[in-house]
């Protein structure tokens, strides 16, 4: 769900600013039952071919303009939707539902197109991205692990290392600012896994499969160079002299990853590369994990094995 650019948005057709009672704001409603537009909040559409056209993550952060709208001005995008707001990455599909901190509120409320979350709030942990105010990306992944998974709060903290728009300490600053929250203890041991050299959100993924399977760690990113520059690899066992890589989709069908090159070369490329790290002397195993073996497991244990990396937990 993450992308590393940022896409531009369509604007947005609010009714209010036509006057509620118009005939621009009759029109409007018109072309929408005739689903020329797509109503994104009560009163706020888009044309339907400019929302079709942008890929879900733009369309949450669309979907999160068109809320903040029509919400009180304390109100602080969090959550989910400032990860779509701030790249933050995360799995999984976004929310149809716009989620905000709300200082003033104790306890969660769901209402049509919105969720508010009760604060507190401090001014640190809010900036302000294309004139939404947004939870910081520290506290936009700390948000995310205390309310979900051990490994979502695993690929928030780690996509914020990575991209270095928060440092290990900041997110202890933060997660320590929250000592009653639930979900604290699973946040902790997230944030102790995290580790800046994940490149993706499948990649984080993979990490805390591999360490469920009882696979030793592994080193991140490393580098094996030749003649020609250098080949690096997702995951990497030294004393087992065994590579592991992570394909997702976005290396085969992502304009910015091909760099130019059709998806048929990038397979051919990736083949010569594989060959050529396979060819190491210090290399007695080369594997691949792709998004299907994160959904089952066991078909990753089964390529571990194939392998020959030892696990704790191998039957």
């Amino acid at each position: 769900m993450s992308e590393p650019i940022v896409v531009p948005l369509p604007p947005l057709f609010r009714v209010d600013s036509v006057g509620t009672h118009s005939r621009e704001a009759a029109a409007l409603r018109r072309r929408a039952r005739r689903g020329e537009y797509v109503a994104l909040a009560l009163g706020t559409y888009v044309e339907a071919r400019a929302w079709r056209a942008l890929s879900p993550r733009p369309q949450h952060v669309l979907r999160t303009r068109a809320a903040l709208g029509r919400l009180d001005g304390r109100v602080v995008v969090s959550h989910l939707s400032a990860a779509a707001v701030l790249d933050v990455p995360a799995i999984g599909t976004w929310p149809d539902k716009v989620h905000v901190i709300d200082p003033l509120r104790r306890s969660t409320q769901t209402s049509p197109g919105v969720v508010r979350h009760p604060g507190p709030l401090d001014s640190a942990d809010v900036r302000v991205v294309d004139s939404l105010r947004v939870t910081s990306p520290a506290r936009t992944a700390v948000d995310l692990a205390l309310a979900s998974s051990f490994r979502d709060g695993v690929v928030a903290f780690d996509g914020v290392l990575h991209q270095g728009t928060a440092s290990r300490a900041e997110l202890q600053t933060v997660l320590d600012a929250r000592p009653t929250a639930r979900g604290r203890a699973g946040a902790r041991r997230a944030l102790a896994f995290a580790h800046e050299g994940a490149e993706s959100a499948g990649e984080s993924w993979c990490r805390v499969l591999l360490d469920r399977l009882g696979a030793p760690a592994p080193v991140l990113q490393r580098a094996f160079p030749w003649a020609g520059g250098r080949d690096i690899v997702d995951f990497w066992w030294p004393e087992f002299g065994i590579v592991l890589e992570f394909d997702g989709l976005s290396k085969y069908t992502k304009a910015w990853w091909r760099g130019g090159r059709a998806p048929e070369q990038v397979v051919v490329d990736e083949k010569i590369r594989e060959d050529r790290i396979r060819g190491r002397p210090e290399v007695r195993g080369f594997g691949r994990a792709v998004w299907n073996e994160l959904v089952r497991p066991e078909l990753l244990e089964a390529e571990l094995v194939r392998v020959g990396l030892p696990l704790r937990t191998a039957r």
